[in-house]
């Protein structure tokens, strides 16, 4: 079975991502991914670190969503017993900060 990872909102809630993101994430990958808290109903964008997540911007879930959606990086995707987990990657650490100028917080 593969591995999860966790980690929690601000609001409490837990969550689970692939642990080949972290793996990704050592090898000196960007990555971002979106993501939904039943909780507060609020939706975010995180980018994980070697040491735990940033948060990248955090709204509605329909902009979030169509914010992710506009983000010009490739995305991927890990398909596996626990379903589909979509991300986008950024091929230098540049073109990672590039993308989010307008939106970091």
């Amino acid at each position: 079975m593969p591995q999860l990872s966790s980690y929690k909102l601000p609001c409490g809630t837990k969550k689970f991502y692939p642990e080949k993101l972290d793996y990704l994430t050592r090898k000196g990958n960007y990555l971002l991914f979106h993501t939904y808290s039943p909780k507060n109903k609020i939706a975010y964008i995180i980018s994980p670190k070697q040491k735990g997540m940033d948060i990248i911007v955090e709204g509605q879930p329909g902009d979030i969503v169509n914010l992710y959606e506009s983000i010009g990086l490739d995305e991927h995707e890990i398909r596996d017993e626990n379903g589909v987990f979509l991300y986008k990657q950024a091929q230098t650490k540049e073109e990672f900060e590039q993308v989010f100028e307008k939106f970091v917080r």
